[in-house]
């Protein structure tokens, strides 16, 4: 499933996206959004953008115009609103076992190195939810540090339990991927996110 068609689907708070097929779309869109924009390159031969160079801030339309036509050579670009934050990883696995279970951890490109991960059976309670933030190491992210300010933890722990009913809506979810998801001291936007169906 292709990016923009897995955000749709979530039913969290997703950050403003455009995806276009022309320079001058990208050009509107990005004006809508306001600079600093993010660049996505949208391709079914390209799965995971970021180390294939599919992914890249940009901060002016001389920047904009030559990241997009070479994104339109490959494909279709998907702009979206610059976000800021701690980066969290949310996503669900249909284990063989357990069915589907919900994923949180420490996200962006660490959540492979680290794999500082909690998880519980899906659906989950915001009383899971916040027991499963308290297990990760990286809990101090979500509780400020170096000046920043303390995540909203209630639109986190929202944002985690209706993720958690998914499934409920697709019981054929295989799994799904939320990275990034920034969470700030006002709200949770996801940013990116991979669905796959079964069947």
């Amino acid at each position: 499933m292709m990016v923009d068609e897995a955000l749709s689907k979530l039913n969290i708070p997703v950050a403003k996206f455009e995806v276009s097929d022309s320079l001058k779309n990208v050009e509107r869109a990005a004006k809508s959004f306001g600079f600093p924009v993010v660049l996505k390159l949208v391709s079914p031969e390209v799965v995971h953008k970021t180390e294939f160079g599919g992914v890249k801030i940009v901060h002016d339309l001389a920047e904009l115009r030559e990241t997009a036509s070479t994104f339109l050579a490959r494909g279709k670009v998907l702009v979206m609103e610059h976000c800021s934050g701690v980066e969290m990883f949310l996503g669900i696995k249909n284990d063989a076992t357990f069915g589907h279970v919900l994923l949180a951890g420490v996200g962006g490109i660490f959540v492979e190195v680290y794999k500082d991960v909690a998880f519980r059976v899906c659906p989950v309670n915001a009383r899971d939810a916040e027991l499963m933030l308290a297990e990760l190491r990286g809990k101090a992210l979500l509780q400020g540090v170096r000046g920043q300010k303390p995540v909203n933890m209630k639109a986190l722990i929202d944002a985690m339990v209706r993720l958690s009913r998914l499934p409920e809506k697709y019981p054929n979810l295989e799994e799904l991927d939320v990275n990034p998801l920034f969470v700030n001291d006002k709200d949770v936007k996801a940013a990116d996110a991979r669905f796959v169906l079964k069947g």
